[in-house]
């Protein structure tokens, strides 16, 4: 089993659509994935397909199994369990992290965790093989944030595959190309791709879609599917 964990370094860099493209990517390349909502604003439903007033999710019921009853199905084959709408979970994202490892016990199996913001990256029980994407904008806040995060993982215990993934990049604005030139020179966990600023993106949230579905020539496509390559050859490269 692969895990991926995805979070934005603050609330609003779009770390839930990046979830929900990559997982879709993944899956166009006949992979198993599933998709495990951990944030308590429970999003993800809303871009595969799940109906806008469905509230229910793993944080509804007391236990892992009671909680399976909740996985749903999108149009593309992805497996994924929504937070739901209780924030005062009976039992914790670690509880259901652990629960995770039950569902599938294929090595080609894909889980993406789609993390809060707020949340500390060691609070969660990480390994060797798993790979932690921390999503950023090419803005100063990101930019002071992400050497706050530098200094923070340099003191963790444990060992994980760390990136920050730069998301929707704006070509066009000088202040992001010479904040994306800076971090490219100076940042050693900056991943080597970016997933480019898109209007396709929150075109197909609109209809409760993947971007990759509404428009399979678009520029986010190009982008998710470099990503979902990058991805394989960090997994790849850890388990040789």
């Amino acid at each position: 089993m692969k895990r991926i964990f995805i979070k934005g370094i603050k609330g609003g860099t779009g770390a839930t659509s990046v979830v929900a493209n990559l997982a879709c990517t993944l899956k166009k390349s006949k992979e198993q994935v599933y998709v495990i909502d951990l944030d308590p604003k429970s999003d993800i439903g809303l871009h595969l397909g799940l109906a806008w007033a469905h509230e229910q999710g793993w944080s509804n019921y007391s236990t892992f199994n009671e909680a399976s009853s909740q996985f749903h199905q999108d149009s593309d084959g992805v497996v994924f369990l929504p937070f739901g709408s209780n924030s005062q979970a009976q039992f914790s994202s670690a509880h259901i992290i652990e629960g995770c490892n039950q569902i599938d016990n294929s090595d080609n199996a894909w889980v993406l965790f789609d993390c809060p913001a707020h949340i500390d990256v060691t609070q969660y029980s990480l390994n060797k093989n798993d790979v932690f994407l921390e999503v950023v904008n090419c803005d100063p806040i990101c930019h002071s944030l992400i050497y706050k995060r530098l200094q923070t993982l340099s003191q963790a215990q444990g060992q994980w595959q760390h990136y920050f993934l730069a998301n929707r990049y704006n070509s066009a604005s000088e202040l992001e190309f010479d904040l994306l030139q800076l971090w490219q020179s100076d940042i050693p966990l900056l991943a080597s791709l970016y997933i480019n600023k898109d209007e396709v993106i929150k075109e197909a949230t609109a209809f409760r879609n993947v971007a990759i579905n509404c428009a399979p020539y678009s520029v986010a496509n190009d982008d998710f599917e470099t990503l979902a390559g990058w991805l394989v050859s960090r997994v790849n490269q850890d388990e040789s």
